[in-house]
């Protein structure tokens, strides 16, 4: 067998706090296994590449997903040692998330001003500058001339050299539009949920590029209260598409907080992204692959009455609800397009089905032609016409790019009755195409998702809402190691499932990869970490930073005009020390 053409693999990180290091191993092992995976291919010229096409984050994986990006455009060799082979534990991966992030880093507060590294406003109860310096660091740190330098693109990089990369964002700022109402005027919103996507390309290494990317990398991961929020520059280029009400051309300023508070898991920016990279050619050999330290198991708390939910609970209950929407949201709606492309897909293989069986007359077939071309004339009208149907006002796909691409997905239904010239043939495809149209499917495809998920109980670091990680080197290592055995699991099933036949619209596997991995080195004793068995010097080192904070902040709040922080600073405030008290008490308890 030759070499066969590329599949196509888009990658969502979603928001992980510390247990971004569960989430730096999984995707570490990924690479490793694409990388031997792809240059097998290319010596034996057998097989299929895998190429990374997308990658989008929300959060700390906002943060990775831009570290990662770059370092496949640009640094490829990072990933291997000297030699070339394997190197599981001297990568920039895990340098950021194993070796880098401290909890003495992130509790290093010292009132000083900000271009010094300090937080003079006492804006955030944890260093943000540490996540600054990362940035910096992994994406700043390698300029010459002016330019990132340029060691060679990762095996994962597809010979057009580019990557599209997407993170989700929370604007505080807001932006407003408006949409039209019958009988006059317009309801007015204002929309919170934002995102910066770039298609970032290997012969674009300017520092300026990567400047903007890097601060919305750090925005992406400002966790509320923790974290100071981030201004960005926005150009209206970004939103003319969506037509904000009041801005029609030129740049803004907007403040912006953790990505994952609307959007943890941007599955549904990946298929967008997806879809401008290919246009939907290659629906076939797409593949999702979602990492996450979460498995998104049940929320439910029937425990909950009007007698018992006292004002701290119903806060924590609050937070709770808007992050279970956050995190399912693309999930739900991907499964829900699936369902209907699906429904398609049976439609289809009926009416192959009835075309088959000859009993339609050549009568027959020409007068449901016609009326299929009537059809389709409205569904894809001219220009100055209303479309016809539910048609998404994205859908820019003409009649002919549709015909062109349903011969490809549904080749083997158009074999069945003569193939797509056949007068059969024709019919069935025209048939499948007003089906498509008039339900507004052009612009959705199935999508074919793997999970690198975990049961949080088996990690080091998910205690005290994921921060526990921070602790220790240690608790981080074991975290790590544990996402790449997640994923060395994952390879095993994709290998083992690779020959067994397709289901529905699965026209393909990602499997087989193959790849020879190198042992995990997992210390057990560390699986599902409790709070007591955190070394109490560590403990004490957390309280003491966070009192000091605390104070500072208190001192700071109440020796400056209240009319600078008008209304909000008092809530702000209040935030710092439920926040304090509960990291206290869980650590105590």
């Amino acid at each position: 067998m030759a070499m066969g053409s590329p599949k196509h693999l888009a990658i969502t990180i979603a928001g992980a706090v510390s247990l971004g290091s569960y989430e730096a191993g999984a995707l570490y092992e990924l690479l490793e296994a694409i990388r031997q995976h792809n240059q097998q291919v290319e010596r034996e010229q057998e097989g299929q590449p895998i190429q990374v096409d997308v990658l989008t984050g929300a959060s700390a994986g906002g943060m990775t997903a831009t570290i990662l990006a770059q370092k496949l455009l640009f640094d490829g060799p990072s990933f291997v040692d000297a030699a070339g082979n394997s190197s599981p534990w001297k990568n920039p991966l895990y340098e950021t998330w194993v070796e880098r992030i401290t909890l003495n880093g992130l509790l290093d507060t010292e009132d000083r001003p900000i271009a010094e590294g300090g937080d003079p406003a006492l804006l955030s109860v944890l260093s943000s500058q540490l996540i600054e310096s990362i940035a910096q660091e992994k994406l700043l740190g390698d300029v010459q001339d002016g330019t990132i330098v340029d060691h060679g693109a990762h095996p994962a990089i597809g010979p057009e050299g580019e990557i599209r990369l997407g993170m989700a964002l929370t604007n505080l700022t807001g932006i407003n539009y408006g949409l039209p109402m019958l009988g006059g005027g317009a309801f007015q919103y204002t929309r919170f949920e934002d995102s910066l996507r770039r298609k970032l390309t290997r012969s674009d290494r300017s520092v300026e590029t990567w400047q903007q990317v890097a601060a919305a990398a750090v925005a992406s991961g400002a966790f509320p209260v923790a974290f100071r929020t981030k201004d960005l520059t926005r150009n209206y280029a970004d939103y003319a598409a969506q037509q904000p009400l009041g801005w029609t051309e030129g740049a803004r300023q907007f403040n912006y907080s953790d990505g994952g508070i609307l959007q943890n898991q941007p599955l549904g920016m990946a298929k967008e992204l997806m879809d401008d990279a290919d246009g939907h050619q290659h629906s076939e050999e797409r593949f999702y692959l979602f990492v996450s330290p979460n498995p998104m198991s049940d929320q439910v708390d029937a425990t909950l009455n009007e007698n018992n939910v006292n004002m701290v609970r119903v806060l924590g209950r609050i937070g709770s609800v808007y992050m279970g929407q956050a995190m399912f949201q693309d999930w739900v709606e991907a499964d829900a397009v699936n369902a209907r492309v699906a429904r398609l897909d049976a439609q289809a293989r009926q009416l192959a089905d009835s075309l088959a069986s000859g009993t339609m007359t050549e009568a027959e077939v020409a007068s449901r032609m016609a009326s299929h071309a009537a059809l389709l004339k409205l569904l894809y009208p001219q220009e100055g016409q209303q479309p016809l149907g539910s048609v998404l006002p994205g859908d820019a796909e003409t009649q002919e790019q549709a015909a062109t691409r349903l011969r490809r997905q549904y080749a083997a239904e158009l074999a069945q009755v003569g193939g797509a010239d056949s007068a059969a043939g024709q019919l069935l495809l025209s048939g499948i195409q007003v089906l498509e149209r008039s339900a507004g499917l052009g612009e959705m495809d199935f999508m074919q998702i793997y999970g690198v998920v975990i049961d949080p109980g088996k990690l080091a670091g998910a205690g005290i809402a994921a921060f526990v990680g921070f602790f220790d080197e240690s608790y981080r290592r074991h975290d790590y190691e544990c996402g790449r055995e997640r994923v060395q699991a994952l390879i095993a099933q994709m290998n083992a499932d690779a020959a067994a036949p397709a289901a529905g619209r699965l026209d393909g596997q990602l499997g087989p990869i193959h790849y020879t991995p190198v042992p995990v080195q997992i210390d057990h004793t560390l699986d599902g970490l409790l709070l007591n068995q955190i070394r109490r010097e560590d403990v004490q080192t957390l309280k003491e930073g966070l009192t000091r904070r605390v104070n500072q902040i208190l001192t700071h709040e109440l020796t400056n005009p209240v009319e600078r922080y008008p209304a909000q600073w008092g809530a702000d405030l209040a935030l710092g020390v439920v926040l304090n008290w509960e990291f206290s008490r869980a650590v105590q308890g």
